[in-house]
């Protein structure tokens, strides 16, 4: 038989839940692992350091609205590391006059030092326009909380802190709304920074966002051959791979060695049109 201490639990039980009622489903509670991942997500949202995509949105919109204040024209990528006495400094110098002065179009960069530096001089030597993004965290300097160019006007350029909008603000200055714009990509030597701008651009040229309205030159400017061995692994070790067609890359660029081969196709590209 049941023991006796054992009923009277049960009858106890029994008179609890008849005068409570029928018993409502209670909530469940989360695993531990959602409820961290709640916090986390949840302090992320407060922290200051985490930025709005509406703040993004509105840095490309202000590298936009100096695109269609400053005209369209020819974007060069490069190193900001270069020294005034590198040979390459004065050799893009001298491309981006003789490109600016040549199809009267503006100067752009990323408005930093070395070779950006080297190119706003070239345009201002041509006595063309000279604008672009600067960007208040330079590869190897500290973040700044406001940054000014030290002699260009404040309407010729726009200082961004995401990269993104820097070069969503870079391609739409190479593109070309109308057939008589004459815009360019000018790929100059550099480092990571550079070589991230050079391939979003190509893969953009390879997905027909730049140029399907009207075709643009990109030039890979082969300074002393010092872009070699990236050609190679695109055309060699990439295609031996199997993750770039023979020849693939070709319709989108061209390596120029000097700044007269970049002329020369230049002035082959939109003399054929």
């Amino acid at each position: 038989s049941t023991p006796r201490g054992v009923v009277v639990m049960r009858a106890v039980v029994a008179r609890s839940a008849r005068a409570i009622g029928p018993r409502r489903a209670q909530p469940r509670s989360p695993p531990k692992q959602v409820a961290r991942c709640a916090s986390a997500l949840a302090a992320a949202r407060a922290s200051s350091d985490r930025e709005s995509p509406e703040a993004v949105a509105a840095e490309m919109r202000a590298c936009y609205d100096v695109v269609a204040r400053m005209g369209r024209g020819a974007v060069y990528l490069g190193s900001a590391r270069v020294p005034e006495d590198h040979p390459h400094f004065a050799s893009a110098r001298a491309l981006a006059r003789d490109v600016a002065a040549t199809y009267e179009c503006t100067t752009w960069s990323g408005l930093g030092a070395g070779m950006m530096e080297a190119v706003t001089r070239g345009g201002m030597d041509a006595g063309k326009p000279v604008a672009g993004f600067m960007i208040l965290l330079e590869a190897g300097g500290a973040r700044q909380a406001s940054r000014k160019h030290p002699y260009l006007p404040p309407e010729t350029y726009h200082t961004t802190s995401f990269f993104s909008a820097r070069k969503h603000g870079l391609v739409d200055a190479g593109m070309r709304e109308e057939a008589t714009d004459r815009t360019a990509f000018f790929a100059l030597p550099g480092g990571v920074g550079t070589l991230d701008e050079i391939f979003e651009v190509l893969a953009l040229f390879q997905l027909r966002r730049v140029g399907s309205k009207h075709p643009v030159p990109f030039a890979l400017m082969n300074y002393d051959g010092c872009f070699d061995s990236l050609i190679a692994f695109l055309e060699k070790d990439m295609v031996a791979y199997g993750s770039l067609r023979e020849d693939e890359l070709v319709p989108h660029w061209r390596a120029c060695a000097t700044n007269e081969e970049a002329m020369a196709y230049l002035n082959e590209f939109y003399g054929a049109e």
